[in-house]
């Protein structure tokens, strides 16, 4: 009996001493091959990764990304169509990509809105308009609800930004475990994550197929590493209580404002969030991307830039003289 103890033991161990290594190795071959490609900023002693085009000085449009996520999301399909007359901003949320995340509080919204003001702060003068997807659609609106003055207009793609009767995803209540969930993310997210990810990206785009080369395009692989994961888990495990938290202020926003949705969406219900926001903010229009999913901006990238100039204007427009 001892010896199968021990045999077991040893089974263990070496089994651990291998996902580790296969862990290290592959963040290292991740951060390789996902180098930054902005600058770092100091935002209250946490360094975030931005990254910026465009003319100093012009109009301003800050991107916001979603969980299991990082700043290449939306910067490849908006950058190159909006950097020749925007200044267009893009940084990595705390904790992913390539930005550190605080050690306490970073999951909340309030704290996701600070980070992205101190980004506004730092990387130009006047408001921006805010093109966020997903999570960072509810960082977007708390970012206006908390520092207005930063804001000009919002484009909310696919938003998750309410409360919802169901718990968060296995994989981000395992996640957010103490300690279990830091061997989770440690050792098993680096093995499994990777190939599995296929059939993961293809529920976000379904009923449409996953475009060709998206994976790289979007940096998916660095969706795997264990700070990075456990990051996004976090976030997505808090985000019932913020959304309830902040949802009641709503109505408080008559920022111009262009909401994009699919009519289905597996990720995120547009029906409890895509519709209801629209019904709460009384200057929001809402748009409806057929057959785009999780991610219209991929899919109907033409919607988006519509949204966008639609919504310059109408901050032209209400601009003081």
């Amino acid at each position: 009996m001892i010896l199968w103890l021990l045999a077991i033991a040893a089974a263990i161990a070496l089994a651990a001493y291998l996902l580790a290594a296969n862990s290290r190795a592959y963040v290292a071959r991740t951060a390789a091959r996902f180098p930054p490609t902005g600058r770092f900023i100091d935002a209250d002693g946490v360094r975030l990764h931005v990254r910026e085009a465009g003319p100093e000085g012009a109009p301003r449009m800050l991107l916001i990304h979603g969980a299991s996520s990082n700043l290449l999301e939306l910067w490849g399909p908006l950058a190159e169509e909006f950097s020749p007359l925007h200044r267009v901003i893009a940084y990595d949320r705390p904790g992913m990509g390539h930005s550190e995340r605080a050690k306490r509080g970073a999951h909340t919204m309030g704290s996701q809105a600070r980070a992205a003001a101190r980004v506004l702060e730092q990387t130009g003068q006047g408001p921006a308009i805010l093109v966020a997807h997903s999570l960072g659609a509810g960082v977007a609106l708390r970012l206006a609800l908390d520092h207005p003055q930063l804001v000009s207009g919002l484009v909310l793609i696919a938003p998750a930004c309410n409360p919802y009767p169901w718990k968060p995803a296995w994989w981000a209540r395992l996640s957010a475990t103490p300690i279990i969930g830091n061997l989770f993310c440690s050792l098993i997210i680096p093995w499994l994550g990777p190939p599995l990810s296929p059939s993961s990206v293809a529920n976000n785009f379904w009923p449409a197929p996953v475009p060709v080369n998206y994976l790289e395009e979007a940096g998916v692989p660095m969706v795997f590493k264990p700070r990075g994961f456990r990051a996004s888990a976090f976030d997505v495990v808090a985000s019932n209580a913020e959304f309830g938290a902040q949802q009641p202020r709503y109505g408080e926003l008559f920022t111009p404002t262009i909401i994009i949705t699919a009519e289905k969406d597996k990720i995120v219900s547009p029906k409890r969030h895509a519709r209801a926001l629209a019904v709460d903010m009384p200057a929001a229009e809402l748009v409806i991307a057929p057959d785009t999913g999780h991610m219209p901006h991929r899919l109907r990238t033409d919607l988006i830039i519509a949204a966008i100039r639609r919504v310059n204007e109408m901050t032209s427009a209400t601009a003081p003289d």
